[in-house]
């Protein structure tokens, strides 16, 4: 529809004389074409958007394309300029585009992205140009929009597949050619062109046969014609020299290129794959074939081949050698033409069992060989099914090996493993193995079971007085009567030395466990014949409950161990079940252990003094040191509860030494400026004379401190005198010629073998506490009868725990010289030790009224915080009085 003149603007002066020259030249019309009408009919139909603006870019026209694609109606755009129609940013690119263009004049092309009215957006082509008015003065600007959105799409797919196809002749390891039927390089793809017989630029526009040697072009040719024929050609191989002087092998894969255009010329594409790698591998494995067959004959191992139907195919001489048969006698026939026929069935059966599996499969098969004797093997058979080049199953291979002695061998070593090679019974390993079988069940049942540790009784006196032979066959025959006391399901175990573990499981009757130890202890009252001899042994029991005690099985053998400890420390012979007391005894123990090895460096331990003085005058004339421990939040800890823990862990040989360097100094002091010498006595332990290089760390010792070794008295115990004697003599032989006097400690409680008071450089006896605190006339006739024979001797006596002056009366009528206890001191810290020195009686006097006046009270808690009574009891250990 054509409006009105005075609605539409006037199109640009150039138009107007173009419609004006035609208006003229149609005289033969009744009226002149509308101007603005023959515009729009011209531009109106035309598909693309069309506008046209003045100079100052308001729109003053435009085609019904141009409306549709913005989206606006015609009466929206005419008068308007772009930023009335266009968001700003766009409305200002426009207007610098078209100042820039009108001032320079002729067209202008530019791609860019625009938004439909439907929302869509599209890649679109602008053409601009420039409509010229009247003295070439610009009247305006003209423009096209051409809609490119599927043109720029078809480019964006085609540089995809371009760049696909790019990326796979990249990624493949091949070279691909193009060539044409006679064989002419058209084009050549490579990431290696090491792989090629020329270089690139060098192959193209030569046929194959001017490169490759005749014989292999031949082949390559060959192949391009087959692929012309039929479309494609696999699995020829040429061998090509590469420039670089080295020979490889290539496959050819061979197609006819596709082509949409029938008339075109057909060419060929060909894949060419280095199989060099390959070609060596197959020669290899020719030559290896050829010389398996004999390597065969060589095997020590039984090898056979049969067909799908169990037809012998080949054999080895082991073969031969094991069955009796020759191979002539074995090719071509059948299992069942060769052994019984319960053995033909099962090798047939372990054949087709191979062939099923589609894999190796083992077995153990018993063969009665050789003919002459009917020598009985076990054979260790693998058999794997032999494929074809199809992969189809053709046969089945056999290896069969001797392993008679190696299966001897095995049990032998799992015998080793799990069992005692003593006794026979389950060691360690397995015991642990079945107790956690024995937990498992006996969960899963809702049962109880229960855990025994079994330690023979005195067993090291055995072993060292009888020989480890003996000991051996007390272990032999303990074991047995262990075996003898439980039930047939019961597991009984040796877990090394002396120790046995009994396992109980389906524990029934409340009084199982009790009755089953009470049973052993009366079989171990029997006495056993040990060497010809009758030895009466017993054994203590330990005993911990599943689920009661513990449901962890290390837990169950820990507190069976605990239970089993306070059996012995109980008296022996006897059982005990576990408790949490022990535990907790345990831990505590533990705890003592950790806190004193770090006694020492903490400074935590001090030495007390207990004076040891004349009977006759009162005068001190020397002290023995007594180890004490002052901890930092346990306070002062009795030594009865630290010493055992030393001597058990070994730390009173550390413990030893720091007594020693630490009474060595106080004896320094002591005697500094005297001419009484002040002995300061110091017990050495077992352990300590045990430990390799003591004379040597005394001497150290002594050189340290500046300590002269007759200001120093060595105590030590019966005990040890009566073991290792012949290394203890000479120990303290050495001691006695570097100037220390030797003292027997708490004599008459130990063995009471007299002969070593002669034997050994013994100085001084000292009477124990327990033979002078007893108002039992026995005991003062064993007083008066050591004071007899340490006179007879030459022998000095002191008496230990002297509280009373009675009791210091009745040493001295019947000649002891000294004494040391409570009626004249507890033991002191240093200063006060050398205090007392400084005070006592030179000589002459009673001893009276100082030591009456320095007597601890008879009962209390002295000034080291340990109570009188636990020093009293404390006496058994020789660094703790």
């Amino acid at each position: 529809m054509t409006k009105s003149s005075s609605q539409q603007p006037r199109p640009p002066a150039r138009f107007t004389e173009v419609y004006d020259g035609e208006a003229k030249g149609a005289q033969h019309q009744d009226a002149a074409i509308d101007r603005e009408a023959l515009l729009d009919a011209l531009l109106g139909p035309f598909p693309l958007p069309l506008f046209y603006k003045n100079p100052h870019g308001r729109y003053i026209g435009c085609n019904k394309a141009f409306e549709d694609f913005c989206g606006h109606g015609r009466e929206e755009i005419i008068g308007k300029t772009d930023f009335d129609l266009n968001a700003k940013h766009l409305a200002e690119l426009y207007s610098v585009e078209n100042e820039a263009l009108l001032e320079r004049g002729g067209a202008q092309h530019s791609e860019r992205k625009m938004l439909t009215a439907s929302g869509a957006v599209r890649d679109v082509v602008c053409n601009k140009a420039v409509l010229s008015g009247e003295n070439d003065v610009p009247a305006g600007l003209i423009g096209a929009v051409i809609d490119i959105t599927e043109h720029k799409q078809a480019e964006r797919e085609l540089k995809k597949a371009l760049e696909f196809a790019e990326g796979i002749l990249t990624a493949i390891p091949d070279v691909l050619f193009e060539a044409d039927e006679d064989g002419r390089y058209l084009q050549v793809w490579t990431r290696n062109p090491d792989l090629l017989a020329q270089q690139k630029e060098m192959l193209l526009g030569k046929t194959v046969n001017e490169i490759l040697v005749p014989e292999q072009a031949a082949i390559a040719m060959e192949a391009l014609h087959t692929a012309g024929r039929e479309g494609v050609a696999y699995g020829r191989c040429i061998r090509i020299s590469l420039p670089n002087g080295e020979t490889r092998w290539f496959e050819l894969s061979v197609a006819k290129r596709p082509s949409a255009d029938p008339t075109a010329a057909t060419t060929l594409l060909a894949f060419s794959r280095d199989i060099t790698e390959r070609k060596q591998a197959e020669d290899a494995i020719n030559s290896v074939r050829t010389q398996l067959l004999s390597v065969l004959q060589t095997m020590p191992d039984m090898i056979w081949v049969k067909d799908i139907d169990g037809v012998y195919l080949l054999c080895n001489h082991t073969f031969e050698r094991l069955t009796g048969l020759a191979e002539a006698n074995v090719v071509g026939k059948t299992d069942f033409d060769l052994f019984d026929i319960e053995r033909a069935r099962f090798f047939r059966e372990s054949d087709k069992a191979a062939i099923k599996a589609g894999e190796c499969i083992l077995s153990d098969e018993e063969w009665v060989v050789s003919q002459d004797n009917g020598q009985s093997i076990l054979l260790e058979t693998r058999k794997v099914p032999v494929m074809d080049a199809a992969g189809e199953v053709v046969g089945v291979l056999g290896v069969a090996r001797d392993v008679t002695e190696l299966n001897a061998s095995r049990q032998k070593i799992h015998q080793m493993a799990f069992y005692d090679p003593l006794t026979s019974l389950p060691n360690r390993s397995l015991f642990n193995d079945r107790l956690r079988q024995m937990i498992t069940s006996a969960g899963s049942r809702g049962q109880r079971a229960g855990v025994m540790l079994i330690d023979i009784d005195h067993f090291k006196v055995v072993n060292d007085t009888m020989g480890h032979p003996v000991g051996d066959q007390l272990l032999c025959q303990a074991a047995a009567r262990l075996n003898a006391s439980v039930r047939d399901y019961d597991t009984v175990a040796r877990l090394g030395g002396d120790e046995f573990a009994i396992l109980l499981p389906d524990l029934r009757q409340g009084d199982d466990l009790g009755r089953i130890a009470s049973g052993i202890l009366e079989k171990f009252k029997d006495g056993f014949l040990l060497d010809g001899k009758e030895v009466f042994i017993s054994c203590s029991v330990g005993i911990a409950l599943y689920p009661g005690d513990s449901a962890d099985a290390n837990d169950l053998v820990k507190y069976a161990d605990s239970a089993m400890y306070l059996a012995k420390r109980s008296g022996r012979n006897n059982f005990r079940f576990y408790s949490k007391d022990l535990t907790a005894n345990a831990e505590e123990r533990m705890r003592l252990e950790s806190e004193l090895r770090r006694a020492i460096e903490r400074e935590e331990l001090e030495l007390h003094y207990q004076p040891k003085v004349l009977l006759d005058s009162g005068a001190m004339v020397g002290s023995e040191a007594l180890l004490r421990w002052r901890h930092a939040e346990m306070g002062m800890i009795p030594p009865d509860r630290f010493i055992p823990v030393a001597e058990d862990t070994g730390l009173i040989v550390e413990l030893g030494r720091w007594v020693l360097r630490e009474a060595c100094q106080t004896a320094v002091e002591l005697n500094a400026e005297s001419q009484a010498p002040h002995k300061v006595a110091v017990n050495l332990s077992a352990k300590q004379f045990q430990s390799a290089g003591l004379v040597k760390s005394i001497a150290d010792i002594l050189g340290e401190t500046g300590c002269r070794a007759e200001w120093i008295e060595i105590e030590i115990t019966e005990s040890l005198l009566l073991d290792q004697k012949d290394e203890t003599l000479q120990t303290l032989s050495e001691l006695r010629s570097m100037g220390f006097s030797i003292a027997i400690d708490d004599f008459g409680t130990g063995y009471s073998a007299l002969n070593y008071l002669a034997r050994f450089p013994i100085d001084t006896l000292k009477i124990d506490r327990s033979f002078i605190n007893s108002a039992d006339r026995r005991n003062e006739e064993l007083v008066k009868a050591i004071l007899s024979i340490a006179r007879c001797l030459g022998q000095n006596v002191v008496a230990e725990g002297v509280e009373t002056a009675e009791q210091a009366a009745f040493l001295a009528a019947n000649g002891c010289g000294s004494a040391q206890g409570f009626l004249y001191s507890r033991a002191v810290p240093k200063a006060d030790i050398i205090a007392l020195r400084q005070r006592s009686p030179a000589g002459g006097s009673h001893p009276g009224e100082m030591w009456v006046r320095g007597r601890i009270p008879s009962s209390g808690t002295p000034s080291s915080g340990v109570p009188l009574e636990t020093e009293r009891a404390a006496g058994a250990s020789a660094l703790s009085k």
